[in-house]
């Protein structure tokens, strides 16, 4: 419940920017040295392994999440682009031949630097990257004696196409720090999303 009304609240906020914006947009059109901001909401599925090469750790198998957040994204051809987004998402494994469903709930933060290769009104296609990082939310199941961290990092690569307000996204996040540092388990995380964008 308290994750749902955060990211109401960060919905709302963007959204209140986003009109600022506009409103400054429209007073300011004659200044060319003005910022150029966009807002947006997005949300997305999620397909996610934990990678390990501990032995006693058999019969991985990822399960199918979900997404949904905001963001900005800051300059023209070259920009930035810093997110807030929900994530969930779950592995299935074995371990010492007994089985464990870990879900996991968490806040991500992607800082990411892009690039415009095409950069139309009409049509945008980018690509960009940078550093990710995972908060957990609330604590998976793990065997007993293990323990999931609540903060791990990783790099992010993104594909996506802007059709006018319309954005379209392919990502994977490759997780560098390992969430479970006894099982030696990193996340690996592909999603798909779409969103909405506020110009």
């Amino acid at each position: 419940m308290k994750t749902i009304k955060l990211f109401a609240t960060a919905i709302l906020i963007t959204l209140g920017i986003s009109s600022v914006k506009a409103q400054t947009t429209t007073t300011t059109a004659s200044s060319p040295s003005s910022p150029d901001i966009e807002f947006g909401v997005k949300a997305g599925v999620s397909f996610s392994t934990l990678k390990t090469g501990l032995n006693a750790i058999t019969d991985k198998s990822g399960k199918t999440g979900f997404n949904a957040g905001v963001f900005a994204r800051i300059g023209k051809d070259l920009y930035f682009q810093p997110e807030l987004n929900y994530v969930s998402f779950g592995d299935n494994y074995k371990f010492n031949n007994t089985a464990f469903q870990a879900k996991f709930r968490q806040l991500n933060l992607p800082l990411m630097v892009g690039y415009k290769i095409v950069n139309t009104d009409e049509l945008i296609f980018r690509v960009s990257a940078g550093p990710d990082l995972y908060y957990n939310l609330k604590k998976p199941i793990a065997p007993a004696g293990f323990k999931y961290s609540d903060l791990t990092a990783g790099g992010v690569v993104n594909a996506g196409v802007d059709i006018g307000s319309l954005t379209f996204d392919a990502r994977y996040s490759l997780g560098l720090s390992k969430f479970n540092k006894d099982l030696g388990q990193k996340s690996n995380i592909f999603s798909l999303g779409v969103g909405f964008k506020f110009q």
